[in-house]
């Protein structure tokens, strides 16, 4: 069911109760109003009657009745009966038919209660007791009210079709006041409907700004500039990772065409393949980065984590750093400033993702600093581990730095350096995977110094 059907109903439902509710307390005041101005009229009756029958001495029975049938009232088939109390003989009745019944019942009630009220098929009646002086009578009074029940049943048929008329309005209207409401939203479906992969820049009228419908159009935006945003690092990435493998893989082809038109000497097959074995471990370590690249995108909750002591990992990757790349002069100064033994450089991650970040530091710091040495520095903080990786190398310059951390950049002054451009928008993502924080600073031909923050985690919170 659509939003506008339901708000539809619900709003005619909502409305309807609230008619029906009026509708019955209209029509039972009514009822209750005429009941009591009927009663009161039979009780006038009665009391008017009982004075003319008993205090006026020119007044019989004969002559009361005349006046009776003569007294041209609203009251339908009006009926006076009157008991002597004591006798509890008749000694008038008004009518000229029997209409109303009296039981010993009746008259026994009646004596004992000063007025009541009853009914008999539909004729409505009242008994009460009338004293003249030392003498009691009974005076019962009955009429039928047609009036006032014709009265009451014309209330009800109004009600009953301004009720209807008034819920079929409230439909219509709430179908027409729904389309109106919901027709902002309409628009934003209508207009989310027409972007796709090729108009990711389009936008969502945002209205007015303020209101919910505007607020959900702004949430839509924003939406789409993160989309936006991840499909131009996604082509980027692609095209970038297409170029650095095209390289190798055109330099590979072009050896190996080369070495094929003729025969040549053994040395020189030696220096092709040599080449050869460079570019497939540039091929390599391309491939390996880029699976990197995909297993730190991945959310987090998926990726195994445990206590990770940093200086331990950093020692473990300084010395294979020494057997793989032994010109490399890597200084590391762990500083042991923690306040007991309970706590220690260790922080809960991935310990083979944590490993690329000091990997990939200092390996880009040995690389630009043209054999002088890089220090890396531990250092135990309240809440968190610092890590500082500085070189005394080439340096980046400012125009570089904000494009630093985007996958396959590299600055103009390292277009002669191996390498692909991943190592540092790798080393970002595992930073943001573990909660931390990464920052450089840099200067071109005095060096760069990377400071990278993560978050402290003692063994008592595992």
């Amino acid at each position: 069911m659509q939003i506008r059907t339901r708000l539809t109903l619900q709003f005619a439902l909502l409305v309807g109760s609230i008619l029906v509710a009026f509708t019955l307390l209209i029509f039972i005041l009514s009822a209750n109003y005429r009941k009591q101005e009927f009663n009161e009229r039979l009780k006038e009756k009665a009391i008017n009657t009982a004075k003319l029958l008993i205090d006026v001495k020119e007044v019989d029975r004969d002559l009361m009745r005349i006046i009776d049938s003569t007294n041209y009232s609203s009251l339908e088939d009006a009926e006076v009966i009157v008991f002597d109390y004591f006798k509890r003989s008749k000694i008038y009745t008004s009518g000229k038919q029997p209409g109303l019944e009296i039981t010993e019942e009746l008259l026994a009630k009646a004596r004992s209660n000063d007025e009541f009220v009853f009914k008999q098929g539909e004729r409505e009646a009242i008994g009460l007791l009338y004293t003249n002086g030392l003498r009691r009578f009974v005076v019962f009074a009955s009429a039928t009210d047609k009036y006032g029940i014709n009265k009451l049943n014309n209330l009800l048929i109004v009600l009953l079709i301004g009720l209807l008329a008034s819920i079929g309005f409230t439909i219509i209207t709430g179908l027409v006041f729904s389309r109106q409401a919901l027709k902002p939203i309409s628009n934003v479906i209508r207009q989310v409907s027409t972007i796709t992969a090729s108009n990711l820049e389009q936008r969502v009228d945002e209205g007015n700004g303020s209101d919910e419908i505007a607020l959900l159009a702004i949430t839509f935006n924003e939406m789409l500039v993160r989309i936006e945003k991840a499909f131009q690092i996604q082509r980027s990435f692609v095209s970038n990772a297409s170029h650095e493998l095209r390289t190798p893989l055109a330099s590979i082809t072009s050896q190996i065409e080369v070495a094929l038109m003729k025969e040549r000497a053994q040395d020189e097959y030696r220096r092709v393949l040599g080449s050869l074995l460079e570019d497939a471990r540039s091929l390599t370590a391309l491939a390996n980065n880029l699976l990197e690249i995909a297993r730190a995108e991945q959310d987090i909750r998926t990726m195994s984590m445990k206590p990770v002591r940093l200086d331990e990992l950093l020692l473990q990757t300084s010395s294979e750093f020494e057997i793989v790349h032994p010109e490399y002069v890597i200084d590391i100064l762990i500083h042991d400033n923690a306040e007991d033994e309970a706590h220690d450089l260790t922080v809960k991650g991935n310990e083979n993702l944590l490993k690329l970040i000091f990997a990939n530091l200092i390996d880009n710091a040995c690389k630009f600093s043209d054999g002088k040495p890089v220090r890396v520095d531990l250092e135990f903080n309240r809440d968190h581990i610092l890590i500082k990786v500085a070189d005394n190398g080439i340096g980046i310059s400012r125009e570089d730095m904000p494009h630093i951390f985007e996958p396959f950049y590299r600055a103009q002054n390292v277009a002669h350096t191996r390498g692909h451009g991943i190592g540092l928008s790798l080393i970002s993502k595992i930073v943001t995977l573990h909660n931390g924080s990464i920052r450089f600073d840099s200067e071109p031909g005095r060096g760069t110094t990377v400071f990278v923050k993560l978050p402290y985690s003692p063994h008592n919170k595992f």
